[in-house]
């Protein structure tokens, strides 16, 4: 009989009841590590992937789009865009194949040790980059308007001292869970943040504006422009976080999922480079809000907006930051978790670095640049790519052995009974879902077994009184995008080579 899992085994479960609910500690740390324990809806999942894409990346959208020409620059956006959500949807497939839920554990599967160091690195420099640049604009934004309107305390107008006590007080609590779910509604409220910020600029923008604005078909750094679209609309590495955190964790409810979040996430961060371009033209900055004065109190509503979504954003590029560092000095590895200990001091420790580098670093178009080019191009588009094209032949036969998967978590409870067992009128609260839109998961262990579920079954898990729907999907290959994936392979090495190079030059 087929069972759900990784590593080769069962993955252990809670199976709570009315007198034993399960803690949120415990449903964070599951959540966090393995399928089945997911509690948020498809929308909720939805504003996450947009608070995690919509950060610091929309401030240099308008310097992007004069670096590729402002026609070519629409046309370019929406393929960035597009092919970014197409890693993302190929990469989740990928996991599903093979039954790992984790990017690094994907990657050292297909490429080995030196590949799961890799990725680590590289989503270290995204995700760390990316943190960082938020902070910066939380640095650039918020100290000009605490020394404008507080003028009696001299203190918070030092961008030193409110960098440190807002990423203590405000940011710090915020990073200390360990699953990206518990985020779900400050994201809500991050994206809501977005409508002021456009408000204030398509008031204001059109006083300040330059007389010239070309309007041509190519700027003068086309590539440059990818690099920055890339870091824009990437949000690879915080994946399959979020699909743990669906409720209902199907292909299908996925796909939906990161359509919803492209069309907000497009439509936000391109009415945003527009307006700023219209109005500035060649004389845009990487921070669009630095083409402002520092007086204007329309502008400055969207500035607080600006910073006060920044705020609720930093940890969204944090929690894969600080997996991949935990699974780099060996905290995190496929046998076990980080204790409460080693989870808090990481915590704290690369939030005091990213404070000092903040402090330090005063400009974010490098960051928009060196990470887009580089380290986002190989997450969002060379990785899944490879991954779902790699995983092809598990979808093409069911007979393929696998090397090992994640093993259970440690410090659980052991598996439940098998499947049989569990559907029996003495647990009525179990519902068994036979919808069309799921389909027969093959793990390493269950390809071995001769026993087997029926192709449309989908396995129940229990998660206090609901049954959570787990896609069990075989990822069946499509040429459509078999070809996709190749040509995201082609585009994401230009672009990165490109980059490396203009870098160096």
């Amino acid at each position: 009989m087929k069972q759900y899992g990784s590593g080769g085994r069962v993955a252990s479960r809670i199976t709570p009841s009315a007198d034993h609910p399960m803690a949120d500690a415990d449903r964070d740390l599951l959540q966090a590590h393995q399928p089945g324990y997911g509690s948020r809806s498809s929308v909720e999942v939805a504003f996450n992937l947009v608070n995690a894409t919509v950060g610091a990346g929309i401030i240099g959208l308008p310097f992007a789009l004069y670096n590729a020409g402002f026609i070519g620059g629409i046309v370019l956006s929406a393929m960035v865009s597009v092919i970014s959500q197409l890693g993302l949807y190929m990469l989740i497939v990928a996991g599903q194949r093979v039954g790992i839920y984790k990017f690094a554990q994907l990657v050292e599967y297909l490429l080995g040790r030196p590949g799961y160091h890799f990725l680590n690195v590289m989503i270290f420099i995204q995700a760390g980059g990316a943190s960082l640049s938020y902070l910066i604009l939380i640095g650039d934004t918020l100290p000009v308007l605490f020394s404008m309107y507080l003028p009696q305390f001299e203190v918070m107008g030092n961008r030193a001292v409110v960098m440190a006590l807002i990423s203590i007080f405000l940011i710090l609590p915020l990073n200390l869970s360990r699953s990206i779910g518990a985020l779900a509604r400050w994201s809500i409220l991050s994206v809501l943040c977005l409508p002021v910020i456009l408000l204030t600029l398509l008031l204001r923008a059109p006083v300040y504006a330059t007389h010239e604005v070309p309007l041509t078909w190519v700027g003068p750094d086309l590539m440059g422009a990818v690099a920055i679209m890339a870091f824009g609309f990437a949000c690879s590495q915080v994946a399959f976080n979020n699909f743990l955190a669906l409720k209902e964790q199907t292909s299908r409810t996925w796909a939906n999922v990161v359509a919803l979040s492209a069309t907000m996430t497009y439509m936000t961060s391109m009415s945003f480079a527009i307006i700023g371009y219209l109005c500035f033209g060649k004389d845009v900055q990487p921070n669009l809000f630095l083409n402002f004065p520092a007086d204007d109190p329309i502008v400055n509503v969207g500035r607080f907006a600006l910073g006060f979504s920044m705020i609720l954003t930093v940890p969204m590029a944090f929690y894969p930051a600080r997996e991949a560092l935990q699974k780099l000095i060996g905290f995190e590895t496929s046998e076990k978790q980080p204790t409460n200990a080693q989870h808090y001091v990481v915590t704290l420790l690369l939030t005091i670095v990213s404070i000092l580098l903040g402090i330090r670093i005063h400009s974010v178009g490098k960051v928009y640049t060196v990470i887009g080019g580089f380290a986002a191009t190989t997450l969002a588009y060379i990785l899944p790519a490879i991954a779902y094209l790699y995983t092809r032949r598990r979808a093409s036969s069911s007979n393929d052995e696998t090397k090992p998967l994640l093993p259970a978590t440690p410090g659980i409870p052991p598996p439940s009974p098998p499947t049989s067992a569990l559907l029996q009128e003495d647990t009525p609260q179990l519902v068994l879902d036979t919808s069309p839109s799921t389909s027969t998961f093959r793990s390493s262990q269950s390809s071995r077994q001769s026993d087997q579920l029926d192709e449309d079954a989908t396995l129940p898990v229990l998660v206090e009184d609901e049954p959570v729907t787990l896609d069990l999907d075989d990822g069946a290959p499509n040429r459509l995008l078999d070809l996709a994936a190749i040509l995201l392979i082609i585009w994401g090495l230009v672009v990165m080579f490109y980059t490396i190079f203009a870098f160096f030059k």
